[in-house]
């Protein structure tokens, strides 16, 4: 009976103590509500600091663009300008083109002149010349001027083709064309040619010097020689504006030479490979005319 009293005595007080210290569940809340408030603190903080870094990254992608749309409209600026430029440009080279043009087709006209009218090269020639025609036979001292004179021109002759090595490759070709345009001194034009053709080999101009001396040397008749100056136009130049007109030179060199089959041969390459050119219209005429 002692020992149950006993136990239910200690029973008694184990509950008293219990009822009287209750478990800490409020303070477990406060510390949890802490550490959840702290974690909420710490992401907002990180939000924050996304937004913030956002806005660096948007306003230097602003910044980055706006100098690309400033950088663009500087190019734009540029290129209009280079476009004016250019079209100066191709303005000026349009006069030079025209100007060539009107040389070429002035020597044309000319040399085809005197073709038309079966005159020689030598009627175009200065008149030092001319004292040698009318040299009286048995005559001396007429035999001594003439050959003075031909000693002359001659040595003139050589004295230009000498002087055109040192000029530039500009001034050789015009001083060559001004022989045939201005001086009309053709006997001077074929040495100034060869010269120019010797002096620059690998020149712009050299295929129009071959054909001008094909020119040339088809006013004196000299025909083979003509032939072999258009010939070298239209092999070693097949750029060369000039191959057109040196192909319908051909078909007339051959004319002259009484050997149509040739002729036509020239003029159907002519038609075939120019056929929208003023020369190809030419030779059509002539092959209907043969």
């Amino acid at each position: 009976m002692d020992v149950k009293k006993s136990l239910i005595t200690a029973l008694s007080l184990i509950s008293i103590a219990v009822l009287a210290n209750p478990a800490p569940v409020a303070d477990l809340s406060r510390s949890s509500n802490k550490t959840f408030g702290a974690q909420n603190s710490a992401r907002a903080g990180s939000v924050e600091e996304r937004l913030a870094a956002l806005e660096r990254v948007v306003e230097a992608r602003a910044s980055a663009q706006l100098e690309m749309q400033q950088q663009l409209q500087t190019l734009l600026d540029e290129v209009s300008e280079l476009r004016g430029t250019t079209e100066v440009h191709n303005h000026k080279l349009e006069e030079i083109l025209q100007q060539q043009r009107d040389i070429y087709q002035e020597i044309d006209r000319r040399l085809g002149g005197q073709s038309s009218t079966g005159g020689a090269v030598q009627s175009n020639a200065p008149a030092s010349v001319e004292p040698q025609a009318s040299v009286p036979a048995g005559n001396p001292a007429a035999v001594v001027a003439a050959d003075q004179v031909a000693a002359s021109e001659a040595a003139a002759t050589q004295a230009g083709a000498s002087a055109t090595s040192t000029m530039s490759e500009g001034q050789a070709y015009e001083q060559a064309i001004n022989f045939v345009i201005k001086d009309n001194n053709y006997a001077a034009a074929i040495p100034a040619f060869e010269s120019f053709i010797e002096n620059y080999p690998n020149s712009e101009y050299t295929s129009n010097s071959h054909y001008w001396l094909g020119q040339l040397y088809y006013q004196k008749s000299d025909f083979p020689k003509a032939q072999t100056h258009f010939e070298r136009v239209v092999k070693q130049y097949p750029n060369s504006s000039r191959v057109p007109d040196a192909l319908e030179k051909l078909g007339m060199v051959a004319e002259k030479q009484n050997d149509l089959v040739a002729a036509k041969r020239f003029y159907n390459q002519l038609i075939k490979s120019f056929p929208k050119s003023k020369p190809a219209a030419k030779a059509r005429k002539k092959l209907e005319t043969m």
